[in-house]
């Protein structure tokens, strides 16, 4: 059976960026044909998400909170008494009670937390708007690595459910399931990548799965280390050339890295069964939590022919007309 297609499949002709580890400079993503680097693309991006949808919501945020100021105004301007008219002056009584309101007064007391309230508006909403910017960029930018599906969870933007089918390596035919959970301070934090699958893989930690992500990222950059960055360098930590420069500092799993320094053919013989048991169906079948949404199933040849034909009209359906 054939590898299965998503929503977020990457261009055939996508260059592959090549890491180094704790090669952190730009330079080590291959330059796509845009002349534009992938960070000034999506910095582009999100300066129009912030001009096209911020600004909507902060007028509207603005209305409101006017609103509300001249509702206290109302309810909170004292209540003067008219003084008495002297006979031998002219006084103006509803001009001396306005003289007594100060602009305090008509501003109230709602302005700190309208400002609070706004603040925190578009923090979130700019945050929500990058993430989907981001998630669309790794098809439309041709940043998402081949061999790797993304999908965001169901429930919540900040988790999205990964699966990598590995083709070469001590981990061939491996099929990898993994989870992005994107922290409330990212960009200025760097997202937490857990393996599902078990693997015994210097860089991943037994208990949990978690990716050492720290030893190719020691300090993530906002706005210029960005997931798609991650998922490349989960993909090359799987291939011989950045295995051979781990140091033990960098490995969550000292006893894996140990194998591959001093006893490569038993760590080439666990790497194959690791393969092994990540396409047996009660590891590739096995049922996934309810917000995720890549889900395996067998197929009859039947119904793989008429899914194929599917993806096949729905890929064609979709495809973009060529500039003659």
């Amino acid at each position: 059976m054939s590898n299965p297609t998503s929503l977020f499949d990457t261009p055939t002709n996508a260059a592959v960026p090549r890491f180094k580890a704790r090669d952190v400079s730009e330079s080590r993503f291959a330059p796509l044909a845009n002349s534009k680097s992938p960070s000034q693309r999506l910095k582009d991006l999100f300066f129009a998400a912030y001009t096209s949808g911020a600004d909507t919501h902060a007028s509207e945020k603005s209305n409101k909170s006017a609103n509300r100021r001249l509702t206290s105004a109302t309810l909170q301007t004292p209540t003067k008494k008219p003084a008495k008219a002297d006979d031998d002056m002219d006084v103006d009584t509803d001009a001396a009670a306005e003289s007594h309101i100060s602009e305090d007064d008509l501003r109230g007391p709602v302005v700190p937390l309208a400002i609070s309230t706004a603040g925190r508006f578009y923090s979130d909403h700019m945050r929500r708007c990058e993430l989907r910017i981001e998630l669309m960029g790794l098809s439309s930018l041709g940043h998402n690595p081949r061999g790797v599906y993304i999908m965001p969870s169901l429930t919540s933007i900040n988790v999205w459910h990964g699966v990598m089918f590995v083709k070469r390596g001590y981990w061939r035919d491996a099929v990898i399931r993994f989870r992005i959970d994107i922290p409330r301070e990212y960009p200025k934090a760097h997202p937490v990548i857990s393996l599902s699958t078990s693997v015994a893989h210097p860089l991943v930690r037994l208990e949990d799965g978690r990716f050492a992500l720290e030893q190719q990222f020691p300090q993530w950059t906002p706005y210029s280390d960005y997931i798609f960055h991650a998922l490349h360098y989960l993909k090359n930590a799987f291939k011989n050339r950045v295995l051979k420069q781990l140091q033990p500092r960098d490995c969550y799993n000292i006893g894996a890295y140990m194998k591959f320094k001093n006893d490569l053919m038993q760590f080439q013989e666990h790497a194959r069964i690791d393969s092994m048991k990540s396409r047996m169906p009660e590891c590739l079948y096995k049922a996934q939590p309810q917000d995720c949404p890549i889900v395996f199933s067998p197929l009859t040849d039947q119904q793989y022919e008429a899914t194929l034909q599917q993806m096949l009209a729905f890929s064609t359906a979709n495809k973009q007309p060529t500039a003659s």
